[in-house]
């Protein structure tokens, strides 16, 4: 392998890989945001607005991250300045997928405010959001005005570095946080249950259990993102590697508030199929088989009566014997 095609493996496979990635999960995004308006019909102008600005979001950083690869790859083939340095393509990009992690942990700092009511949580995540951002923007502009790749990681690597772990912090908080409340009610829910022996508390003990386990899945995946990208950092300091996550991270946070919000099918269905009685099936007419040829099986007292069922009762006669 030569030195030239060394440099551009090194340089574009990450990106590369990241972009194929991104659009199969943007594939997921775009079913997800389908079957919620086709679902979610009666939901309010506001949820529906939220969806459709992130689906604009979501559709213009797919766009872009093919138009940088179709820049990087095929137009700039033969320039390998052009492959060492960013440009305005790439800077756009990036920023279009930090306003994505933006707008959805606003989204989820929202619900978890409505949940909690918790002033110190939210302002919190409030400002973690915010620094992480200043932070992953500012690193992000800083890489057009540095003449190479090189240059911008000798001078910003202590910059990305703390934005991985603002991310980190971040997507780890929101997920315990909510984890957490709910399992509080769960437990109270679950009190409530051996003192009154209610039905209606083991379908909200079910319910609770999804949540949680959805919250716990969803934010241990963007946070496995995270890490990864910071190993990344790590393991090649003078690599663009770890920017391959930055075309992953935002089709993981479209999809997880898309999820949040189509779970509640789900969850609805569970709870009216434990609220429906339990359908109970009577009979009296007896069932009669036919026993096998040349014997004979009469039912009755001391004979052979099984009972399958509570109102179910098998009545077996045979013919007599035909004569030889």
């Amino acid at each position: 392998m030569s030195t030239q095609t060394a440099l551009v493996v090194s340089l574009a496979r990450g990106p590369l890989i990241g972009t194929f990635l991104g659009l199969a999960l943007y594939g997921v995004t775009c079913m997800q945001a389908f079957f919620y308006f086709r679902t979610y019909e009666g939901d309010g102008w506001r949820l529906k607005v939220t969806v459709t600005l992130l689906v604009v979001l979501e559709t213009a950083h797919a766009a872009m991250s093919v138009w940088l690869m179709d820049d990087y790859l095929i137009v700039q083939y033969d320039n390998i300045q052009a492959l060492q340095s960013a440009n305005w393509s790439s800077t756009l990009t990036y920023i279009l997928g930090l306003l994505i992690d933006f707008y959805v942990y606003l989204y989820f700092t929202w619900r978890i405010w409505l949940f909690t009511r918790n002033t110190w949580i939210v302002a919190f995540m409030c400002a973690i959001c915010i620094t992480r951002e200043v932070i992953s923007i500012l690193a992000t502009v800083m890489s057009m005005l540095k003449p190479t790749w090189q240059d911008y990681l000798d001078t910003t690597r202590t910059l990305i570095l703390v934005g991985n772990m603002l991310f980190i912090v971040g997507d780890t908080f929101s997920a315990c946080v909510m984890a957490y409340h709910l399992a509080r009610l769960k437990s109270w829910t679950d009190t409530l249950q051996q003192t009154r022996k209610r039905d209606g508390t083991r379908r909200l003990d079910l319910l609770l259990r999804r949540l949680i386990i959805f919250f716990v899945a969803t934010g241990a995946i963007t946070s496995l993102v995270d890490v990864v990208s910071l190993i990344l950092t790590l393991a090649q300091p003078q690599g663009v590697t770890f920017l391959s996550t930055f075309f992953i991270q935002p089709r993981l946070y479209a999809n997880s508030l898309l999820a949040s919000l189509n779970i509640r099918n789900a969850t609805a269905s569970v709870y009216d199929d434990m609220q429906s009685p339990p359908v109970e099936i009577h009979t009296t007419l007896p069932l009669q088989f036919a026993p096998p040829s040349g014997i004979s099986i009469v039912s009755g007292e001391g004979g052979f009566s099984p009972r399958v069922h509570e109102g179910y009762k098998l009545d077996i006669e045979s013919p007599q014997m035909a004569q030889g």
